[in-house]
């Protein structure tokens, strides 16, 4: 095939390029012509430039995802660094419009409280889950199910306890090392540490994070659970990190004017009073007086 044939790329002329070239070098045993036209038509037809169109979409979105969450990232640093600043005076802002009863926290106040009751709740819950993900493995090590895995069980803890912080997906983000480790030991091994990080996720949704965030929280476990749930539904992860915060906020406040707003008892008989507005009444048009109309002789008043 030489480089005049029709219907050859630009890599079949390389092809050909380089073994002109080892052939004027004394090197004709080298043959890689052959080989090399037909790994240039493997390629063709396995058209690599629609895979390459696809990786190149992926990156771009990678970036762009990447890029906006960095953007929020500092965005969000930025107002919490401003908010922090201006604290004291947002409280004096806030105790003027709403000033506390004798004895009461302010309402700024409350809300941090209720805050600081959440992170206390996470730490709890990541120290639970991390030390309970720890002592499986360990547990699994001593039985023989994960060959020398007594000596990582405390470093893999650790790791599942830093990734409780995200809702949901932390159990299975920390279990992600402790599975490539099995899988590594001994594939038999990675189904045992599947289904331990199965039970954790399973006791941690429905017992784990419904007790201890609601009693931080003094929120009940069904009101956890389902918070959870509508924050994940309407924006997805983020709004399941911010889910019980929010509602951590809400009950301080809810607890703040509870006090101050009453409502009127429905009593679900008789009729209701309206009040009515009395309106004044029209006043009354002077008539003037009609002058008399003098008779015309010979003609009465019907003609």
């Amino acid at each position: 095939m030489c480089s005049s044939d029709l219907g050859q790329t630009g890599a079949d002329r390389d092809v050909d390029r380089l073994q002109h070239w080892l052939d004027t070098h004394h090197l004709r045993s080298i043959n890689v012509e052959s080989h090399g036209h037909k790994l240039v038509a493997q390629v063709r037809r396995r058209d690599v430039g629609k895979y390459t169109h696809r990786i190149v979409t992926f990156l771009e979105g990678a970036a762009v995802s990447i890029g906006k969450t960095l953007f929020e990232g500092v965005l969000l640093l930025v107002v919490s660094i401003y908010m922090l600043l201006d604290l004291q005076r947002l409280g004096r802002v806030v105790d003027r419009r709403f000033p506390p009863h004798a004895g009461e926290r302010p309402l700024l106040l409350s809300i941090e409280t209720a805050l600081a009751s959440y992170v206390r709740g996470q730490v709890a819950l990541s120290l639970i889950i991390g030390t309970s993900a720890g002592i499986g493995l360990w547990a699994l090590a001593v039985v023989g199910a994960l060959p020398h895995g007594e000596h990582y069980a405390l470093l893999f803890g650790a790791w599942v306890a830093v990734t409780e912080i995200i809702p949901y997906l932390g159990p299975w983000l920390g279990a992600i090392p402790p599975v490539a480790y099995a899988l590594v030991v001994h594939p038999l091994s990675a189904v045992w540490v599947v289904l331990l990080f199965l039970v954790i996720h399973q006791i941690e949704g429905h017992v784990v994070v419904p007790k201890v965030m609601g009693n931080a929280l003094r929120l009940h476990p069904l009101l956890v659970i389902f918070g959870l749930a509508a924050g994940t539904e309407i924006y997805g992860l983020p709004g399941a990190l911010v889910a019980l915060p929010l509602l951590a906020a809400l009950r301080a406040m809810w607890e703040f004017f509870a006090g101050r707003i009453t409502f009127e008892r429905w009593t679900g008989a008789g009729t209701i009073p309206v009040e009515v507005e009395p309106v004044a009444p029209a006043e009354s048009v002077p008539v003037e007086p009609v002058e008399p109309v003098a008779a015309v002789p010979g003609r009465t008043l019907s003609s």
